[in-house]
């Protein structure tokens, strides 16, 4: 499958909907290559036939569906997936290096959520940004909303990575914004934002 550059450490596999396949990350940092998420599409392995690290953003099969299929060095993952997936490192605190950033990322969309953030510049961020289906329509949890965005303002990164997004790349300041809006749509006491 055709990796898409982004700069001279990340590129990334787009996603695909038929089979729904997340869009997978490729980074060059800490002396080895590192994966954000590894897709559902049976072709992405016949891509990537090194072995990886791997960080993978949440449970759901479309970012973890090849997970048997590519050579792990390690995984990191959230306690949530691991019931998934039964092998890593479990992430519940943020690991930092000089190069890369992970990071638990609270989200509506899904319990256990990881995001990547590479040398301050771009951030990884899988799905967390969505919201979820509920009674027929889609809502945020306030109280996760909230907290997404106070960590999205602490990162570095100016852009983040977000799959599934047509172009993949979106400002974070943008992104920010428009979160505030929805949060500001909660009203008092609720436990979800309705959209």
């Amino acid at each position: 499958m055709k990796k898409i550059m982004i700069n001279d450490k990340i590129s990334y596999i787009k996603a695909s909907e038929n089979p729904l396949s997340a869009d997978v990350g490729i980074i060059n940092a800490c002396g080895t290559t590192w994966l954000y998420d590894v897709g559902n599409n049976e072709d992405i392995p016949k891509s990537l036939r090194a072995e990886y690290n791997i960080v993978l953003s949440h449970f759901h099969t479309d970012h973890i569906g090849n997970i048997d299929k590519i050579r792990a060095k390690d995984t990191y993952l959230s306690a949530t997936t691991y019931a998934h997936v039964h092998r890593g490192t479990v992430v519940d605190s943020d690991i930092v290096t000089d190069e890369m950033h992970i990071f638990p990322l609270p989200s509506s969309h899904a319990k256990g959520c990881l995001g990547l953030e590479v040398d301050g510049t771009y951030a990884f961020v899988g799905d967390a940004l969505y919201c979820k289906v509920k009674d027929g329509g889609y809502a945020y949890n306030a109280q996760l909303l909230k907290d997404e965005i106070e960590v999205l303002k602490n990162l570095r990164s100016r852009y983040l990575l977000v799959s599934h997004h047509d172009g993949f790349i979106r400002e974070k300041d943008e992104v920010i914004a428009e979160l505030d809006e929805i949060y500001k749509r909660r009203e008092k006491n609720a436990a979800y934002i309705m959209i």
